[in-house]
């Protein structure tokens, strides 16, 4: 019986031990910023904005803020690549973290970014693509949060209290379409906005994705974009 229970131990030791190897080999693909993104913020006026880094996030504050932004990161794509967006949605007035996913999935702990929200501000989650599905989870079922905003992707459950803002790009060939067309039906409303030239990569700043299309504006100006129609559309609601 103890032999049993040993190579049970064993065994499932073993199997943990792959699991971590394999995602920690399949993370390393994960896409990083460039380091155009980092001069695009230097020639910011950031003074105004207190930066922190932890073990689990990038947290932007300023002085009486509008609201709580979230911003969730897209699959295998490393956190720093939406620092751009952060600082210029904080440069609008509002406090922003950007949350760090274990093996750049946070897929894996869907649930771990609701520690983020805020307890007295309008709370603002915006995700894209596979972050976009995270966001959606965390909006369902969480009277906190106000809005949610899908960057190149979709949800898999209802959103009923939530408004919804839907950014999709021209040239994005990695958005399935179909699943996008079918999570219409979980927004009791919605608004959509498509970006023209724009691809799917261009949400973050971190260079061309495998199977992408090939967008015709430059990253920073697909950023932009967003920034303006993201803090428009806050203002309008």
């Amino acid at each position: 019986m103890k032999r049993i229970i040993k190579w049970t131990v064993i065994s499932i030791a073993s199997l943990f031990l792959l699991l971590i190897v394999g995602l920690t080999i399949y993370a390393s693909n994960a896409y990083k910023p460039l380091d155009e993104m980092y001069e695009a913020i230097e020639q910011l006026d950031t003074s105004s904005i207190t930066v922190k880094e932890t073990f689990d996030s990038y947290q932007l504050t300023v002085n009486h803020p509008k609201g709580q932004i979230v911003i969730i990161p897209g699959g295998l794509v490393y956190t720093e690549s939406y620092l751009f967006l952060a600082y210029n949605l904080s440069l609008k007035g509002y406090n922003v973290t950007v949350a760090k996913a274990l093996f750049h999935l946070s897929i894996l702990t869907p649930n771990y970014t609701k520690k983020f929200l805020s307890n007295t501000l309008p709370n603002i989650i915006i995700g894209h693509s596979l972050g976009g599905t995270v966001a959606g989870m965390i909006a369902h079922d969480n009277t906190k949060v106000d809005h949610l905003i899908l960057l190149a992707s979709y949800t898999t459950t209802q959103i009923k209290h939530a408004s919804v803002l839907l950014i999709t790009a021209e040239n994005d060939l990695v958005l399935n379409k179909s699943a996008y067309d079918n999570s219409l039906s979980n927004y009791e409303t919605y608004t959509e906005i498509k970006i023209e030239g724009g691809n799917h990569a261009g949400f973050g700043w971190y260079g061309n994705q495998k199977g992408d299309g090939i967008g015709t504006i430059t990253t920073k100006n697909q950023q932009q974009q967003v920034i303006d129609l993201i803090t428009e559309y806050l203002e309008w609601i």
